[in-house]
């Protein structure tokens, strides 16, 4: 097993430290997360920062994207949604880039399965898995950094995939929601 340079442990430490203390803070103050929820778009930022950054709250920017499309802009909410996604998950690719040799067996299936994956289809595998929701999206960020999949293609690749899922999530809260709201009577 490979050991990871200096640099490469240090980002990778770092990147992993932010992910915990993040994750601490959520459970601890989860009362701020309704708070942040009040702040229209920049809390949609924040949130699907938060949720794409650690593990501790899989699903809840998706929902939460869906619910701000119904009563603000949809195109701006999942814009907002998608590059806050992709600024969350790029902790998570730095934290395998840097902790690459700590990882696991090379020699694993799972491990020999992505990594094929990624050497037959590189940047339409990682649009598509960013494209579609998932909860699984943080531990294959961490394995692209273990692949050392160049950054700058990461994270347009992820922005671009992020951007479309939130687009469509936020557009379907806009015609869902509202209709919902509207069959109710409250708009």
């Amino acid at each position: 097993m490979k050991r990871p340079t200096k640099r490469e442990a240090l980002v990778g430490g770092t990147s992993l430290a932010i992910t915990v203390v993040l994750c601490v803070l959520i459970i601890h103050h989860r009362e701020y997360i309704e708070q942040i929820a009040g702040w229209g778009y920049v809390g949609c930022f924040v949130i699907n920062l938060i949720t794409s950054g650690t593990f501790v709250m899989p699903g809840f920017g998706t929902v939460f994207t869906f619910t701000l499309g119904g009563v603000l802009n949809p195109a701006i909410v999942g814009a907002v949604a998608g590059i806050g996604e992709t600024i969350g998950a790029t902790g998570a690719y730095f934290v395998g880039y840097g902790g690459g040799g700590f990882f696991g067996d090379r020699n694993g299936r799972l491990y020999l399965r992505f990594s094929d994956m990624i050497n037959r289809h590189g940047s339409k595998g990682v649009f598509f898995f960013a494209a579609i929701i998932t909860p699984f999206y943080y531990p294959f960020a961490v394995f692209l950094g273990m692949l050392r999949f160049g950054w700058i293609r990461f994270f347009l690749t992820t922005w671009a995939g992020r951007t479309v899922k939130n687009m469509i999530v936020a557009y379907l809260g806009y015609f869902g929601l509202r209709s919902i709201l509207q069959w109710l009577g409250l708009m």
